[in-house]
């Protein structure tokens, strides 16, 4: 896999320079908040929907020109998600909140269609780090667990979002992003339909 990312960075890195000689490939860093939700949880013949859970997010940037508007940006976040969710059933009210930490390389391709506007989409790939969730029934905290036995270690999905350049150095964007995969490699039908989705909002800095 490694050798196979290099040697797609290599070409787009020689299409930059065939493209392009008066612009440089820039590196930056990003750091600001996420506000994720897991989706749905089924119980029975119920259905209980996650709150969003606001998080941290931080990481490394490049952006690549490839000539005209165009631009290749690929990332490394370390990335903070999850979210809680509570329901009754006959007279017991139970919540879960879950907090799954990831490290996510999205690979977008950036369009800017006016002065320091930028639209951006691409591929993303999660690496699964580690996870606490706290179980409360009734208001209690009855158990805490970083077991990460039923949760896929890697995942791909995909966002869509958009910057603005306040500066030649300093940069917002927000983007919506959401996995193709469930997040749980359990076959319970309960889980089937759970799977990270959510924005992001961060401020970065091209050096």
């Amino acid at each position: 896999m490694i050798f196979a990312i290099s040697l797609g960075l290599s070409g787009i890195l020689k299409a930059q320079s065939a493209a392009s000689t008066t612009e440089n490939v820039r590196f930056g860093i990003k750091a600001g908040g996420n506000l994720t939700t897991l989706g749905v949880l089924k119980s029975g013949n119920q259905e209980f929907d996650y709150n969003h859970k606001f998080g941290l997010t931080a990481g490394l940037f490049a952006q690549i020109p490839l000539g005209g508007n165009f631009s290749f940006v690929p990332e490394v976040n370390y990335s903070q998600k999850g979210a809680d969710v509570e329901g009754t059933i006959a007279g017991t009210t139970g919540k879960l909140e879950q907090r799954i930490n990831y490290l996510d390389v999205p690979v977008a391709f950036n369009y800017k269609f006016a002065p320091g506007i930028n639209l951006f989409a691409g591929p993303q790939v999660s690496f699964f780090l580690n996870q606490k969730t706290k179980t409360f029934v009734n208001g209690q905290n009855i158990d805490e667990s970083t077991d990460s036995k039923d949760i896929e270690k890697t995942i791909a999905g995909g966002l869509i979002g958009l910057g603005y350049d306040i500066t030649p150095n300093v940069n917002i964007s927000g983007r919506y992003m959401s996995d193709f995969q469930k997040s749980s490699s359990n076959d319970d039908p309960a889980f089937e339909d759970i799977k990270n989705s959510g924005f992001s909002l961060t401020i970065g800095y091209k050096f």
